[in-house]
């Protein structure tokens, strides 16, 4: 069984779970959510993690962001076992992947995701000037370590680093996790830039990145390339988590 715990009211997170639990069952998972207020602390949020983890039925934890007000995300995600951590969010989870041990890591999801989509695009990343904006534990720092890892030059900048363009514009790989709609214009890339939208947020009956799409594919130009909002990065974080819980199962399972 996949299971997530969402304590938040936001609508683009809730879609997002939605879509992944959909895409989970689809893949033929039993899945569970587990709704808890908005209001939840991080006592209440901790022993959900810790009941799942104990569930022998259980292959794979997610806790979706954003979490509570108050609620610290390092001090709640002990509650799962690294074992179960298909996110990639535990401490244990992060250290594997700071010391570049990515053979048994479950690697944080959406991080992992930005490197397939420019593998499944053939974008050449070891020797390139790539940007991230956005520091993230849970993003941003991981996506820039496994970067550097794949052997690019990696500059980390974020929504307020003082003329954020001056390294973007630099940039022949731009990934975007800074969770600002719009944050990156046209006048932030140059052309023939690899831009990599990781944001999502709803805007009326719309869902909208970080990247302002318009302006941004004026100035990269038909040499460079934009990952679409929605589509791109959300699927395949899915299709990462998925994958990585398939891989919990077997573990847990000896196989």
């Amino acid at each position: 069984m996949l299971a997530a715990v969402a304590a938040t009211e936001d609508v683009a997170a809730l879609i997002y779970t939605e879509q992944l639990l959909k895409q989970a069952a689809t893949a033929g998972f039993a899945v569970k959510k587990i709704s808890l207020p908005a209001t939840a602390d991080e006592a209440e949020i901790t022993a959900v993690l810790k009941r799942l983890s104990a569930d022998a039925d259980v292959a794979g934890i997610i806790l979706q962001s954003p979490l509570p007000d108050g609620v610290e995300r390092t001090r709640v995600v002990t509650g799962i076992v690294a074992e179960k951590d298909i996110d990639g969010i535990t401490a244990a989870s992060a250290a594997r992947l700071s010391a570049g041990d990515l053979g048994e890591a479950l690697l944080p999801a959406t991080a992992a995701a930005v490197m397939e989509l420019l593998g499944a695009h053939q974008i050449e990343v070891r020797g390139r000037r790539a940007v991230v904006v956005g520091r993230s534990a849970v993003v941003g720092r991981p996506v820039a370590q496994l970067l550097s890892l794949a052997g690019a030059q990696v500059e980390v900048v974020h929504s307020k680093t003082p003329d954020m363009g001056i390294a973007t514009r630099n940039a022949q790989i731009l990934v975007v996790a800074a969770g600002v709609r719009a944050l990156v214009r046209g006048e932030h890339v140059s052309p023939g830039c690899v831009v990599v939208d990781v944001g999502i947020h709803v805007q009326g009956d719309q869902i909208v990145g970080d990247v302002d799409e318009a302006s941004v594919r004026d100035a990269i130009g038909e040499t460079g390339a934009l990952s679409p909002v929605p589509g791109g990065v959300g699927p395949m974080t899915n299709a990462i988590l998925v994958l990585q819980a398939a891989q919990a199962a077997l573990r847990l399972a000896g196989a």
